[in-house]
This record gives structure tokens, sequence and C-alpha cells, in this order.
């Protein structure tokens, strides 16, 4: 959660300070929170600025045709006076939506910051169900079972996990099952294990002066599977990375090292076994930083994984037994902010900075056409991507985001979707979300 807010915090800042302006501008501030509604449709949280110091979080269902289906803005679910540009949305299976959103408290001399994440369960026709707060929130993801499974590490870099059942109930407990209390944690990242549980994966600054990466698994009851401290992966530094279900109860994982240079990926078993090479697969070495991976799963038991290097951003494909399966890696005409999806066919969606996105089938083969789909002729900062359930995705981003007094006082916010086949049901230039 801090490292988000440290982020998003510079971020601004530094455009404020290189720009010295106190009137509007374009940059980029996180997108929406944004989730599938199992019918076609999404659902997307919000923030609409009401003062420079107050926030308004809204959530709106949008259906298959593009049709706002909760109002105008849609439905208030909060207001923040110290609110931070970051929200989550994960899908509750029955058509609604757990969102998240967070403000920062008052600080307390002494003491470290601290901030707070509301946490609401809206059903399929917009009514609230409950609401919860809880300490943090760097990614959520379903339990499978109408509820939600968070992460987030605290200032000293301790990585907790918290299960809300699908009643806004604590079934882990009334507060959260901190997996590693060493300190010194960084890049933490879950997926589901596809059991109502969770697999989590993060770097640790042992007491010696290494980097170690390890993985947890925590089942759909609490409990810690993988021992206490976890299944060891890769030894060594290491940075951006990402984890995904495998399909048997385990996980494939994937990171950028620096010794040797290159991103390398790890398959786990269910028991937190190591199936690959003591150190990962190499997937792109030899080739000067390649960095900012990302990966799917490819419904076999491996996985697409993306990266940026000299060429720009590439994909390429590793089967169950840890094999590259794509005689070639396949480069897109994209800058190094993208996002990756499942395009549920054993296949990849990327979605990158500037207004572009390609369908790979299984096999590496481009289905959008040599350069893929236009999205939209405004900057496409930082896209949100989801898979739309249907072969498509769902995309969000924000827009247009202006300034007064060094405050931000108002972001236009935007979501598309591009359909199995690459095209644009709800018009070339999205659809706005903040009218």
């Amino acid at each position: 959660m801090w490292r988000k807010i440290v982020i998003w915090a510079l971020i601004v800042a530094i455009l404020l300070t290189a720009s010295c302006v106190g009137g509007g501008m374009a940059v980029p501030i996180p997108p929406p929170g944004i989730t599938r509604d199992n019918s076609g449709g999404t659902i997307v949280t919000y923030a609409v600025y009401e003062t420079l110091t107050e926030q308004d979080y809204y959530v709106q269902r949008i259906s298959p045709e593009g049709d706002f289906l909760w109002g105008g803005r849609g439905v208030l679910i909060g207001s923040t006076g110290n609110g931070i540009p970051y929200s989550e949305a994960v899908s509750d299976g029955s058509a609604g939506a757990i969102v998240a959103w967070s403000e920062c408290l008052p600080e307390v001399p002494g003491e470290p910051p601290s901030c707070q994440t509301h946490v609401a369960r809206v059903d399929s026709e917009g009514n609230v169900e409950w609401r919860r707060h809880i300490p943090g929130i760097d990614k959520a993801i379903p339990d499978g079972s109408g509820g939600v499974i968070i992460a987030f590490d605290d200032p000293f870099g301790n990585l907790s996990v918290l299960k809300i059942g699908s009643e806004g109930n604590l079934p882990w407990g009334e507060y959260v099952a901190s997996l590693w209390g060493v300190g010194g944690s960084s890049s933490p990242d879950i997926a589901s294990d596809g059991a109502g549980g969770v697999i989590a994966i993060l770097k640790i600054h042992e007491d010696g002066g290494e980097y170690v990466i390890y993985a947890q698994r925590v089942d759909s009851n609490g409990n810690i599977l993988w021992g206490s401290r976890g299944a060891q992966v890769i030894v060594g530094w290491a940075e951006g990375l990402r984890v995904v279900n495998d399909g048997s109860g385990g996980a494939v994982v994937v990171c950028q090292r620096n010794t040797p240079d290159g991103i390398y990926v790890q398959r786990i078993d269910a028991g937190g076994g190591i199936l690959w090479e003591p150190d990962g697969v190499p997937v792109c070495v030899g080739l000067p930083h390649p960095h900012n991976p990302q990966i799917v799963a490819d419904s076999a038991g491996g996985a697409i994984i993306f990266f940026v290097d000299e060429r720009g951003v590439c994909g390429q494909r590793v089967s169950a037994d840890g094999h590259k399966l794509w005689d070639e890696d396949v480069g897109l005409p994209a800058t190094s902010n993208y996002s990756l999806v499942t395009d549920g066919s054993g296949g990849a969606i990327c979605v990158w900075y500037g207004g572009g996105a390609q369908r790979l089938d299984g096999s590496g083969t481009k289905l959008w056409g040599p350069d893929g789909t236009i999205l939209t002729f405004r900057d496409l900062y930082l896209p949100e991507a989801i898979s739309d359930g249907c072969g498509g995705v769902l995309i969000s981003w924000s827009a247009d985001v202006k300034f007064r007094d060094y405050e931000i006082s108002n972001v236009s916010y935007y979501v598309q979707r591009v359909d199995a086949d690459g095209n644009l049901p709800w018009g070339d230039e999205g659809i706005l979300l903040n009218t």
C-alpha cells in the first residue's frame, strides 16, 4: 500500500515542479478500479473531486452495449477528506462487485504514516450490502465464493493477507494474518490457488544481506501450507515479481534479475516444491536490461510472459515443463507501459500506453492484424485491463487531469471494451464515466 502511495505522490510532485503551473495540465493518475460483471459488461469505481481536498467515490455498472445501468455517475459509496487516487474492484461472481478505496489518516507525532482502506460490496442492482475498514490494500482478488482476498504491506515491509467473506465477515480472523514478519520485504504479488486460498510472493532482504524470493500458500481456511517461511523460489536480487495460478494448486512466477541480467520464470507445485531450474528458466537473456515482466496462465500448466527490452514489448510462452514454445519472441509496437490479460483460450491480450491492443493465440499468432487495434486518440496513461470473459478485454484509464493551487481539481475517467475480434463496441473514444 505504502509503495503505491509514495509512487503516485512522487509522480504528481515531480510533474507539478517540472511544469511550475497551478492551472490545467495532463498527468498520469491511476485508472478506475475495474472488473467484469460476468454478463459481458463491467463494473468500475472512481473518484469525483468535489473540492480540492474532498473526493466522492462512485461505482458504476455498464452493460455489454455500453449503457450506464446505475444512473449518471453511478452509486455513491463513500467520501474522503484526504483520498488517494487509487481504487480496486473485483467481481463477486453474481454480477456485483467488491470495491475498495483509501485515504490517508492524520499524522501522529512519533508514529509512522498510516492510511485506511474502505471496502464495500455492491450487488447487481447497485445496492451497497456492507462496508468494512481495513489497514491497507496492494492487490485484491476474488476468493471464488463471493468474497475477496486482499494483500498489503505495511510501512516496515511486512506482507499480510486478509479475507473478507461474501457477507462481510472475516473468516481468517478479526485481524490480518502476517505471512512474513521479518521486515525488508518488497514487490509482493498474489494469485488465487484455485481453491479459495491464495499464493503470495515477495522479495526479502535477509539479515545477512542476501535477497531471497519466497512464495507462500494460504488455504481457504487461513492455514499456512508451505512452512513458516514459505518456499524459496530464487536466491538473489530481483524485482518485477508476478505470479499466476498454474491450474493445479501451484503457481508460475516471473521476475527480472540482474545476476545474471534477464527475465526468469519458475514453477511451484501445490506442495511448495520447485519444479524447474533452481534459479528459474531464462526467458530473455543476453540483451541490455530487460524489465517490466508480466504474466498470464496459458491454461495448460505453463504461462505467457511479456517483458520490455531494446526491441520494445516482447512475448514468449513457456510450457508446463519449463520450455519455450515459440520459435521467436513476439514483438509489439508498444512502449514500456502496458497491461497483459488472458484471453481465456490459452492466449493473451496486451494493451499499451498510447492506445493500442493486440491478441495472441497460444501459438503466438497475432489475431488483430499486424499492428493491433487502435483504442483511442487520447493518451492512454497506465491502462488497467482485465479479461471480459468472452475472449476480449475491458480497459480503464484516466486523462485530462487538472490542477488548481497545486491540488487535483478534476480527472476524466474512461472505459473501453475490445471484443474477441478486435472490434470496439463502445466507440472509438470509449465511454467517459464522470460526465
